[in-house]
């Protein structure tokens, strides 16, 4: 079965089945994150860190189409990356927050 036939009957937007399988690929790396990420009334997902700032999961119309982007902080302003694919999001998303983990307060895994 398609993901578009399996979206259709499950009444989901094929946005919110995206962004699940972007929640489910984020707390498989980190289940610590579960206590910290948040649903906006968008559908964004965010992750506040300590200072105020947070990093956001959300759709931003791009190049003709809404498409995945990750915002975190950089400096005094915020830098925006559009991964492609989840696992490149997932990536991104996780490589922000160690940059942020000091900050934040989060729990920081990284390889050796």
């Amino acid at each position: 079965m398609s993901p578009t036939i399996l979206d259709r009957s499950s009444g989901r937007s094929p946005a919110e089945v995206e962004r699940d399988r972007i929640l489910e690929g984020l707390l498989e790396a980190r289940p610590a994150l579960a206590a910290h990420i948040a649903h906006g009334p968008s559908g964004a997902l965010t992750i506040p860190l300590a200072s105020g700032r947070h990093v956001e999961i959300g759709r931003l119309p791009r190049r003709g189409r809404a498409r995945w982007v990750v915002v975190s902080p950089a400096g005094e302003g915020a830098m925006v990356q559009e991964p492609r694919g989840t696992a490149a999001l997932v990536r991104t998303v996780l490589r922000a927050l160690d940059g942020a983990a000091d900050d934040a307060g989060l729990p920081v895994h990284r390889a050796c």
